[in-house]
């Protein structure tokens, strides 16, 4: 089995403990709390184990790896996420934009998805169905919005403040100090009236990981049964049966620069 980069997590469980006076046939109420860090750390593994859970874990674990081991394409090289712009970006925004199209019927102008939602590489080699749920472990789906220009100005300029997010159908140049230079889609400069259909997922159009000018969006529409990790295996399975590898590109649609 092929190596995967792992999550680094800090996992903790806060244990609260309450006292309950209860001396009368009021409700019982809590009238002291206090808790205590119990870190889950490689120490847990050498703690004795229960014969009976793990029995019922065994049957569970080998459904888990059943269900993960099916391979649904290849890389000819490793796939990681990067910023101002990185392989695993790119190759989730074009999908997303693509899904947008369907969607809409017509095709959207742009998709923007979020760094932080990538959270692990695919290695050169098989690309499994364990190796999607480990890069997109959470559950965001498919969501369309429109913004102005003005606004779209805005949402262009919190991902220069990020650093980068994966985009599709726009061309960004920012600096190191999270500044936007230029900004175009589809090779045309932003029009501050005119209207951008957006293609991006449901926890951005909230409004969170910084882009809070989707909280302005109108014509706001959300496909919950379409994920971004099924949107993202469908699309390796249409590679796949054109006799195609998974193999996303660095075209410069986020460059970073030093301004004098």
């Amino acid at each position: 089995m092929k190596p995967h980069y792992k999550l680094a997590l800090s996992f903790a469980f806060f244990i609260l403990h309450f006292s309950l006076f209860s001396c009368s046939p009021t409700p019982p109420r809590a009238v002291t709390v206090s808790g205590t860090f119990i870190e889950v750390n490689a120490a847990i593994d050498s703690l004795p184990q229960n014969a009976e859970a793990q029995t019922i874990l065994a049957e569970y674990r080998q459904k888990v790896i059943d269900i993960q081991a099916p391979v649904l394409g290849t890389a000819p090289f490793d796939i990681d996420r990067a910023r101002p712009e990185g392989l695993m970006n790119n190759f989730e925004a074009d999908v997303l934009r693509a899904a947008g199209d369907a969607a809409n019927g017509t095709p959207v102008a742009l998709a923007v998805a979020n760094y932080g939602g990538i959270r692990n590489m695919w290695q050169k080699g098989d690309i499994t169905v364990g190796d999607v749920y480990r890069a997109f472990p959470f559950e965001n789906c498919l969501a369309l919005a429109t913004l102005t220009g003005e606004q779209l100005t805005r949402l262009f300029q919190s991902i220069a403040r990020a650093g980068g997010q994966p985009i599709s159908g726009a061309t960004l140049v920012i600096t190191p100090d999270g500044d936007l230079v230029t900004a175009d889609v589809q090779g045309h400069p932003i029009d501050p009236a005119a209207t951008y259909r957006i293609a991006t997922l449901d926890y951005l159009v909230e409004g969170n990981d910084g882009m809070d000018v989707f909280r302005e969006a109108t014509d706001v529409a959300i496909y919950a049964e379409r994920t971004i990790r099924d949107l993202i295996t469908a699309h390796i399975q249409s590679l796949t049966a054109s006799g195609r590898p998974v193999a996303p590109v660095l075209d410069g649609r986020i460059t970073l620069i030093d301004l004098p």
